[in-house]
């Protein structure tokens, strides 16, 4: 049974998991103007030519495929430049701290992950910081989320010392070797 909910958005667009953070949105937009200034030159070179749309990203590719636009189209790309600066601008952000880099596909995964259950629009930010050993720690605009393994450690210390004492204590060498030595007399 799948927990996936269709979540509805504001702008009417779904972004592809390449889309992650707010710079791949600025890039996409500014991939756009350029598009869109090809498209000007083209008419006014060839004005009795259709254009031809340019080589496009494979981001700006993946999202006109997934929202069937058709960039041929002024008012289409005018309209979709509009959405982008507003998500760009108002979209939800959430900031995760890695121990170490992340893999672009699993970071594709969470993005798609946190779409489905949080936020359509949200977008990703990574940050590394290789003192939280392992895990990570999500911030959104309203909390701080520490699942490091660092965090995970600190809870449990007292219990992890005292277990790792337990068992020193049952080691016949470390009982041996923790005894102080007896006082000989000097001859």
């Amino acid at each position: 049974m799948s927990h996936a909910v269709k979540l509805e958005n504001e702008h009417g667009i779904s972004l592809p998991p390449s889309l992650i953070s707010n710079t791949d949105v600025g890039r996409l937009i500014r991939e756009l103007e350029a598009v869109d200034n090809e498209f000007e030159q083209q008419l006014v070179r060839t004005p009795d030519q259709p254009p031809v749309v340019p080589s496009l990203s494979r981001s700006l590719a993946a999202l006109c495929q997934q929202n069937n636009l058709q960039l041929a189209d002024a008012p289409t790309r005018t309209e979709l430049r509009t959405k982008l600066v507003s998500i760009k601008d108002t979209a939800p952000v959430v900031h995760i701290t890695f121990a170490t880099e992340v893999e672009p596909e699993i970071l594709g995964q969470l993005v798609s992950w946190v779409r489905e259950r949080l936020h359509p629009l949200a977008l990703i930010t990574t940050g590394l910081q290789p003192a939280i050993v392992g895990g990570c720690i999500v911030r959104t605009p309203d909390h701080i989320y520490d699942f490091s393994l660092r965090e995970r450690f600190n809870a449990t210390k007292t219990s992890f010392v005292a277990a790792v004492r337990g068992a020193l204590a049952k080691t016949p060498y470390i009982q041996a070797s923790t005894q102080q030595p007896e006082a000989t007399d000097g001859n």
